[in-house]
């Protein structure tokens, strides 16, 4: 397929040649990143687009790998010596179920956007990147998460230092983005600022509603964030990216068994 039956690229002029336009639009997505951790593209993928995405996607649920797993929200192994309930070591939930690239590698729409060199390094600008490259493990490259109602995302910082998803349905209601940009560091996990908003103050915490099409680019390293429990009786879709700077690389063997449900050619740990 042409990127442009994908992309609204009258409104995201995402194509170096467009001179200007298009460092404007790298501009500002750096900006965001720098401000707040997140880029938010509104629009990016085609309503049209979006429709036939869908209309493939929704019916394979069955094979995704539904999961209700509990996590501290720094994602690594618990700490003994702070305790059972210190924020470190305190238990999060998350319900959702996970589509791995092997059952979505015959979406032209998907595999297009993911794979153009136009997309990636547009995509690489705007993060601060040389170049990024698609992942080579047969299950992590594109995967959809699906949010049935009553599932949610508990508390988390994300282990990858960026992230590219692209909404495809919303909830009825609830299924709001939430996150605290920028509330640790490489250097200080922030224990303190962290059990303040897992007991529930929102005094810092951003609400970010998506519409079907929105690409979004984040900083999940250093900023926490959940998606509260789904409302109603719709499906929330959402189909993730997964780029390296590093080329030939593959998910963990872990991790694919964490999200996934399976191991494929995943790399052992150590």
């Amino acid at each position: 397929m042409q990127l442009s039956e994908i992309v609204d690229v009258a409104r995201y002029a995402i194509d170096p040649a467009s001179g200007a336009e298009y460092d404007a639009l790298v501009d500002s997505a750096r900006a965001g990143l720098a401000e707040s951790g997140v880029c938010v593209l509104e629009g990016f993928v085609r309503r049209d687009a979006i429709d036939r995405i869908v209309a493939s996607v929704a019916p394979r649920e069955a094979s995704a790998f539904h999961k209700v797993k509990q996590h501290n929200v720094y994602l690594v192994a618990d700490d003994p010596s702070l305790g059972e309930h210190h924020v470190r070591n305190a238990k999060e939930t998350t319900t959702s179920a996970t589509l791995g690239y092997d059952h979505l590698s015959d979406i032209a729409e998907l595999e297009t956007l993911y794979r153009s060199p136009e997309m990636i390094r547009f995509v690489a600008a705007c993060l601060g990147f040389d170049q990024l490259h698609p992942y080579e493990d047969a299950l992590s490259q594109i995967n959809v998460l699906f949010y049935p109602p009553g599932t949610s995302l508990g508390w988390h910082f994300d282990n990858a230092t960026f992230t590219v998803t692209l909404m495809l349905a919303e909830a009825e209601a609830g299924a709001d983005f939430e996150y605290v940009p920028f509330l640790r560091t490489d250097t200080d996990p922030s224990y303190d600022a962290v059990a303040k908003v897992v007991a529930g103050d929102r005094s810092a915490v951003k609400t970010m509603r998506q519409s079907p099409g929105t690409l979004v680019l984040f900083r999940g390293h250093t900023t926490i964030h959940r998606v509260t429990p789904v409302v109603g009786g719709s499906t929330r879709l959402l189909a993730t990216f997964i780029y390296s700077p590093t080329p030939g690389t593959r998910m963990l063997a872990v991790n694919q068994q964490t999200f996934f449900g399976r191991v494929v050619d995943g790399i052992a740990d150590g």
